[in-house]
């Protein structure tokens, strides 16, 4: 079966796979994402369209991702409507996540782009959007 969904997979590196796949794990069950593998140090998810999603242990040690520095800068997950942007956001600060930016609107996107921004557990910024 051929993808609608032209890109193909990212791979996101965490240092706590247990850590990771927990926090990841609600989010995509959210989104309503599939589980397609689950092994000891990961666990990937598509979406609707096929998108894949693999979180897996870093192979190196390090420090935590640092916003702007070169490499990924945020990732964005695509939201069915703007309530679904506000009930992530309310599950967010119920578990403790670090907020980058609550829900709001960015006209200098687009007229009618609604997301809000926040980190995983070793820093990486993601975005969930609507417009």
């Amino acid at each position: 079966m051929e993808s609608k969904d032209p890109a193909g997979h990212i791979k996101i590196s965490v240092s706590d796979p247990e850590k990771g796949k927990r926090f990841y794990a609600r989010l995509f069950d959210f989104l309503g994402y599939a589980k397609i593998a689950d092994w000891g140090n990961g666990v990937a998810y598509k979406s609707s369209l096929g998108f894949g999603i693999w979180i897996a242990k870093a192979e190196q040690g390090g420090p935590k991702h640092v916003h702007d520095a070169p490499g990924l800068h945020h990732f964005c997950l695509k939201a069915v409507s703007k309530t679904q942007v506000d009930q992530l956001y309310e599950i967010l600060v119920k578990e403790g996540v670090d907020i980058f930016s609550a829900p709001r609107y960015y006209p200098e996107y687009t007229p009618q782009y609604y997301a809000v921004f926040f980190v995983d557990s070793d820093g990486t910024e993601l975005e969930l959007a609507y417009y």
